[in-house]
């Protein structure tokens, strides 16, 4: 009986000899051949002996034995971590030659013992088929080389190709990228979109029609239409269209190739509107020859001469010009033939024989480089130059006015520059005009502060001024000449406006003193300006102090229960109180002006509401006098503006309570207009104000006092209408501090017109409106429980004004304790603690400002102190906030300002309990 594993070796010992691949025995463990089969050692063109015992990467190529996948995946294998790798790479005969053969290899292990006993390695040669795919590889590339190339032309052209399916829609197939250069789409935005995508409107009748006919062989090979950009703008475009049919006839596709030719499309409109600018132009227009023939004239120039086209064709021009001007118009003529354009003036002879001034432009007509004729334009300037002679004359009387007056006159540019001085000008600075016109102010003149120090380059009062188009009032200022000498000079600058436009100014001055003159009014003018500061401060103490006791018990006795007669009483007290306020304020506005103190708030104001308000302050007594008060204002005010809506409420208070005051019957108009500031950016504008009555009005011959200070134009009717002739002088000042001009027109008996502008800015911050509202919303709270659960202390040294505080916050649901000043409020607080302390600043043994510097020393957030004081000016309110007040109230107070206060504060001080 036959042996099954004998039979068994034997079938694989002649598998293994005689296979058409590659078999081999090599060792796992150091990758060296123990076996190959003939057909292995065929295949590398090798003896078995020659390849036994080598390493198996020796026959690999060495490119390929650096592949990163190989090494991993034999290394792998042979460590005993894969059980199969197979690969296709190239293998390395004897003769150095390649072949690439699948080589596939597997770990042989033991049956029992699992463990690896040699790698088993399997080659077939696959060179034939390697190059059968090289062969394929070739020819493809060959074919996309092909394809590249077209797909380049396609691309590279400036004409955009596209292919269209042969459907009703003409769908396009095919667009080349020449679509994103041409109309701003992408070739993918336009491929399956219809054939007539973005043709224009107007042009998708013509392009169907075309093609319709083109099919039949009824229309030319190309069209021109518009087409439409991506982002709106119109194409012209030229397209060529070729037909693709199959053998039986049948429409297959369409290409079109189109052309941009909007460019072309442009000169032909050009050569259009330059024929129209030619025919239409209302002045003359001509073109010559190089004999000065005329060619061509419009109607224009027939309009200016008076002849006929045809007698303006009939010859040169020279019948044209008037004899004395001919020699320069043949000399301007000659120089336009060699090139140069010319403008001159000369003198043309209508068909009637009148001379026409006229203004000639001759322009070359060049074709290659070369003059081939001329263009003649002309226009009539006859009244022009009857301007600039009426000009010239009444220069010439500016001129003897300024050399007669004893001051300086200086004006000046927009910019700052020299234009002209008169002689007094000249020999206080020293310098010669024909030398410095054109010349900067500061090369002649410099401006120094009080103090001796110089302003920062550009940075002179003047020439701010200057350059923003306002005026300077009469003052002082020292001005110092080139060569060092100086002056004490009074001057004011007057701006030169042309219809809103800045053109320039003049600046009016005259020496008031030598240096040591200078030095001494110095020092008396501070002298006197402590000394009438301090008069002012002391005058608003002692006046507002006792008035606001007598307002403030009057407000509070109008609260009680009153019989009518008491009441009126109590109405006649407030009023008599209230005038005597408003003259005192009056007084010390005038003279916080004077002492240029005055400080003009920038916050936003509604026109409507303030124009509103006054209104409805003088409707009653308007009322009662049966005059009609009534308001325009143009809807193209803005809501709101920046500037100073008390100043600008007290300026029209005066103005309309004076129409009020003056007008016995009739009506009272009160108009509004804004227009832009040209002079500046667009965020300004000016605003016209107009007070019109039909009262006494105000004789010619007094106008010129009516802005005086303390001015009063008549005792007897100052008598019966009253008043301190200080508003319309102080509301002058606030105008022209605003940037503003103001002005009146009247006729005694015609009633009056007061006119002023305000050069104001529009109001762009809108978070303040917003805490306008939120501050609206907590005025409306109860106002009986406003101060409720607060700790209040009063630092006072007057038992009026303290009493008067005391009851109204006792109106304001609040308890308080009271104190005389300062040292006793200091010790106070070191008791008990308190949520609030109104403070006066003038007491004796101690002041509100020392007081509030030692509670802040122990106490910096708590309590909240605002100031109560008859100081109310500007440095006050300063002096008061510096030291740690958070408030500020002047006398006579108010309870309206007290709930101020209170609205401001209280929400402040519960959220601090709260923590």
């Amino acid at each position: 009986m036959s042996n099954p594993i004998t039979e068994n070796r034997s079938l694989f010992e002649q598998l293994y000899t005689h296979a058409p691949i590659g078999i081999a025995v090599a060792s796992h463990v150091n990758g060296r051949w123990l076996q190959l089969n003939p057909a292995f050692c065929e295949m590398l063109g090798c003896s078995e002996d020659e390849l036994i015992d080598s390493p198996i990467v020796h026959m690999i190529y060495e490119e390929d034995l650096e592949m990163e996948e190989f090494r991993s995946n034999f290394w792998d294998m042979t460590n005993g971590l894969s059980l199969m790798y197979e690969v296709e790479l190239r293998l390395k005969r004897k003769d150095s030659s390649l072949l690439w053969a699948t080589l596939r290899a597997c770990i042989v292990r033991d049956e029992v013992s699992g463990e690896p006993l040699y790698l088993l390695v399997q080659a077939a040669d696959i060179s034939k088929q390697k190059d059968a795919e090289s062969r394929l590889i070739v020819q493809r590339k060959q074919l996309e080389e092909s394809s590249r190339i077209s797909r380049l032309l396609a691309e590279s052209s400036l004409d955009l190709i596209a292919i269209h399916q042969a459907d009703p829609e003409r769908t396009f197939k095919y667009v080349s990228p020449a679509s994103k250069r041409m109309l701003g789409y992408d070739p993918e935005e336009v491929v399956g979109q219809s054939g007539l995508f973005c043709i224009h409107p107007e042009d998708v009748a013509l392009v169907e029609a075309y093609m319709a006919a083109q099919i039949q062989g009824l229309a030319p090979d190309r069209i021109s239409y518009r087409l439409l950009h991506k982002e709106g703008s119109v194409i012209w475009a030229d397209t060529i269209t070729h037909y693709v049919y199959d053998k039986q006839g049948n429409l297959q596709e369409m290409i079109g190739v189109t052309r941009d030719i909007t460019a072309s499309m442009q000169q032909q409109l050009s050569l259009q509107e330059y024929q129209s600018l030619f025919d239409c132009n209302p002045l003359g227009v001509a073109s010559l020859d190089l004999e000065g023939n005329l060619l061509k004239a419009n109607a224009g120039q027939e309009q200016l001469t008076g002849h006929t086209k045809e007698e303006l064709l009939s010859g040169p021009f020279d019948h044209l010009i008037d004899p004395v001007d001919l020699d320069k118009t043949r000399y301007h003529f000659e120089q336009t033939v060699k090139g140069n354009a010319q403008s001159y003036e000369v003198g043309l002879i209508h068909k009637n024989g009148q001379r026409i001034e006229t203004s000639v432009i001759n322009v070359p007509i060049l074709l290659e480089d070369r003059v081939v004729g001329v263009y003649g334009i002309t226009s009539d300037i006859t009244e022009s130059k009857r301007y600039v002679e009426e000009i010239e004359n009444l220069s010439y009387e500016r001129a003897l006015i300024l050399n007669a007056i004893s001051e300086g006159v200086i004006g000046l540019d927009p910019a700052g520059n020299l234009i002209f001085a008169n002689p007094v000008a000249t020999e206080m600075m020293d310098f010669c005009p024909s030398e410095m016109n054109g010349k900067p102010l500061e090369e002649i003149i410099l401006q120094m502060q009080s103090e001796g120090i110089p302003y920062p380059s550009n940075g002179y009062p003047i020439l701010q001024a200057v350059r923003e188009g306002r005026s300077l009032p009469r003052s002082e200022s020292v001005f110092w000449r080139q060569d060092g000498s100086s002056f004490l000079a009074e001057f004011q600058l007057k701006p030169i406006m042309d219809q809103g436009d800045n053109r320039g100014a003049v600046l009016v001055f005259r020496d008031m003193t030598s240096v040591k003159d200078i030095i001494r009014a110095k020092e008396a003018a501070e002298q006197a300006d402590r000394a009438k500061s301090e008069f002012l401060a002391i005058m608003s103490h002692e006046l507002r102090t006792p008035l606001n006791g007598i307002m403030g018990m009057a407000h509070l006795l109008k609260e009680t229960e009153l019989d009518e007669e008491q009441y009126g009483f109590v109405d006649i007290m407030i009023d008599s109180g209230e005038s005597l306020l408003h003259i005192l304020n009056e007084i010390l506005d005038f003279s916080k002006i004077e002492a240029g103190k005055m400080d003009l708030e920038r916050q936003p104001v509604d026109i409507k509401a303030v124009l509103g308000g006054v209104m409805e302050l003088f409707s009653l007594r308007a009322s009662e006098k049966n005059i009609e008060l009534y308001c325009e204002m143009s809807e193209q005010i803005p809501t709101r503006v920046r500037g100073d809506e008390t100043r600008i409420r007290q300026i029209l208070i005066n103005l309309v309570g004076n129409a009020v005051k003056f007008t016995e019957k009739g009506s009272i108009q009160v108009h509004v207009d804004v227009k832009p500031a040209d002079s500046y950016d667009e965020n300004h504008l000016i605003l016209s104000f107009s007070v019109k009555d039909t009262g006494i009005g105000i004789p010619s011959n007094k106008q010129h006092q009516l802005f005086q200070s303390f001015s009063q134009l008549d005792p007897a009717i100052n008598r019966k209408y009253g008043g301190t002739g200080l508003g319309l002088a102080i509301s002058k000042k606030l105008v022209e501090l605003m940037g503003g001009a103001i002005g009146v027109q009247s006729e005694a008996g015609e009633g009056a017109d007061f006119h002023f502008t305000l050069l104001l800015e529009r109001w762009q911050d809108e978070s303040n409106d917003r805490m306008d509202q939120a501050s609206d919303h907590e005025l409306k709270l109860d106002r009986t429980r406003l101060a409720a659960g607060i700790k209040i202390l009063v630092a006072e040294d007057q038992y009026l004004n303290s009493h008067l505080l005391e009851e109204m916050l006792r109106k304001l649901g609040g308890v308080c304790d009271i104190v005389e000043n300062g040292e006793e409020a200091v010790k106070a607080l070191e008791r008990e603690t308190y949520d609030l302390l109104f403070m006066d600043i003038q007491m004796p043994v101690m002041d509100g400002i020392e007081a509030t510097c030692r509670i802040r020393q122990t106490h910096p957030e708590i309590p909240v102190i605002a100031a109560i004081t008859a100081f109310a000016g500007p440095n006050d309110r300063e002096a008061c906030l510096k030291c740690g007040m958070q408030d500020f109230i002047s006398k006579p107070f108010s309870s309206a300002e007290i709930s101020r206060v209170l609205s401001t504060w209280v929400p402040y001080i519960r959220s601090r309990h709260e923590r």
